[in-house]
């Protein structure tokens, strides 16, 4: 077997084995995170990166199986693209095993690079400017670390198949063009994978609204169904607790780091004498159209707020507490999310509610604090604390 014919089945090799390596992981990590299974998700994340982003395999079919392909294609093109245009074509010395790993690991970068852009384009416009790049950095982390954990597999393959091969001296040896039909494969690859993936956005999304037939003109439009003005779950108040009715309840702006949110929120005695809070809040959520979501509730700290704990502030008239809700972002796309937050200082008294756009979707987890004495005037800003 010639030099040649060896180089050609080094770069299948390369090429093929970067492809089935990165659809290997992709497809076990979205098959463990999408079923409980006994490993922790930390674990998984790391044994097997999430180089097929989850958000595929929840799009309505075939679109799973078609995005899953052109993202395998488009590593498999990158790969040879990289490897062509840098020493495999004929008459050139065959790459090393560490620049052929790099190659694997630069396709991945470049194709988890493409689907981000693409879920931009699907998601646009975003709910807030700021949090347009909080998706594209953990994928091009998952896809880095699959170049280095995985990636060096099919370069070790191509590179042993090619190891014996001797390089072309004398007159034999002849330097020819680059092929410039891997340049263009890998171009046509990366402008399916961006547009195909707002194609399946869409797609899915009108496949899973309900196609209701429109009412009879004499049946008036449905009653939305929020929480109630009161929680069921009533907590006794204690002594000169601030009820619901001697309240105001103001919002602050949230905040973002990656991946990440906080949002404070004041209580202010409006009555006419001092009063005490001594508890959590009590908070629900409504989406948009009025209708009660399903969002859970966990009394403590998070990423960006710390939890003082129950403590008893006495409030003078004028004078507020304040509390924080904290909470990971949340694929929001398609999903259900909150347009309404109801809070009360406590379970059982009247709820104030404001209007809110919040990526926490029906099924979520929040965090909130305990109240804890205002610092500084009510309506900073500020609205959450950083940890120590």
């Amino acid at each position: 077997m010639g030099r040649h014919e060896k180089t050609t089945i080094g770069t299948a090799w390369i090429v093929g084995g970067a492809g089935i390596g990165w659809l290997f992981s992709g497809a076990l990590s979205g098959l463990t995170l999408a079923h409980q299974v006994r490993l922790p998700t930390q674990f998984t994340r790391m044994l097997f990166p999430e180089t097929i982003s989850m958000r595929t395999w929840q799009s309505a079919q075939p679109w799973p199986i078609l995005l899953s392909l052109f993202s395998v294609l488009a590593v498999m093109a990158f790969t040879l693209l990289l490897l062509r245009r840098t020493g495999m074509p004929a008459g050139r010395q065959p790459l090393g095993f560490l620049a052929t790993w790099m190659a694997i690991v630069l396709a991945g970068f470049a194709t988890a690079t493409l689907s981000s852009l693409g879920y931009i384009v699907a998601s646009w416009p975003p709910a807030r400017l700021a949090w347009l790049l909080d998706d594209i950095q953990p994928a091009l982390l998952a896809a880095g670390y699959w170049g280095i954990v995985w990636g060096w597999l099919p370069a070790l393959a191509g590179t042993l198949v090619m190891k014996s091969a001797k390089p072309l001296t004398g007159p034999k040896a002849v330097r020819r063009p680059a092929d410039a039909m891997p340049l263009l494969i890998a171009g046509l690859l990366a402008v399916i994978l961006v547009v195909t993936i707002p194609a399946a956005y869409t797609y899915t999304v009108e496949a899973r609204t309900p196609q209701a037939a429109p009412p009879p003109p004499a049946t008036p439009s449905p009653t939305p169904y929020g929480w109630p003005d009161r929680s069921d779950a009533f907590q006794p108040a204690k002594d000169n607790w601030c009820p619901g009715e001697d309240v105001s309840i103001s919002w602050h702006e949230p905040e973002g780091a990656t991946g990440h949110r906080g949002m404070g929120f004041d209580l202010t005695n409006t009555g006419t004498g001092p009063c005490v809070v001594e508890s959590y809040p009590d908070i629900a959520f409504n989406n948009a159209e009025g209708w009660a979501i399903e969002v859970l509730v966990v009394h403590g700290g998070s990423f960006m707020t710390d939890d003082p704990g129950v403590s008893t502030i006495t409030l003078p008239p004028g004078k507020s507490a304040r509390a924080y809700l904290g909470w990971n972002a949340m694929a929001a796309a398609g999903d259900v999310r909150t347009g309404t937050m109801l809070v009360a200082p406590y379970s059982g008294t009247l709820r104030h509610s404001s209007q809110v756009d919040l990526d926490i979707i029906d099924g979520g987890a929040v965090s909130v604090t305990a109240w804890e004495p205002v610092l500084e005037p009510a309506g900073s800003n500020k609205s959450t604390r950083p940890k120590p």
